[in-house]
């Protein structure tokens, strides 16, 4: 019995203990540039609305660098890839219309304290504003 107890206790001092850790989510989505190659991806952390009433998807949701210069990406994977350097998991894709255009949704999440400290290290064009 007495093990018992000091193996519990122990067990507690190695296990993370994350009380206020929830998930927090972030959604890339990505569509076909109107007049060149590539896509137009953004990204949406739920705080604002990321569809312009006159052109789709709002540039001020793409990503940025400390100087505020918009990172381009190759493809979703790019976007995905970087997302994953900063620590974001993926959880899913899927495909939908808006306008006649095809938009790619690929959805990753973060377990974190706060969604200040999920968003350590990313900043969108809006943000950086």
């Amino acid at each position: 019995m007495k093990r018992l107890m000091i193996l519990c206790i122990g067990l507690l001092f190695f296990i993370p203990i994350q009380l206020n850790a929830r998930k927090y989510f972030c959604e890339i989505k990505g569509t076909n540039k109107t007049l060149s190659a590539g896509l137009k991806i953004v990204f949406d952390f739920g705080e604002s609305p990321v569809y312009s009433i006159w052109n789709g998807l709002k540039s001020q949701q793409k990503m940025v660098d400390e100087n505020g210069k918009e990172i381009d990406f190759n493809s979703m994977v790019d976007a995905a890839n970087y997302m994953s350097e900063k620590g974001w998991n993926f959880q899913q894709a899927y495909t939908s219309f808006y306008e006649g255009n095809v938009i790619h949704h690929w959805i990753f999440y973060k377990e974190a304290d706060s969604q200040e400290e999920a968003g350590k290290g990313i900043m969108t064009k809006e943000k950086y504003k």
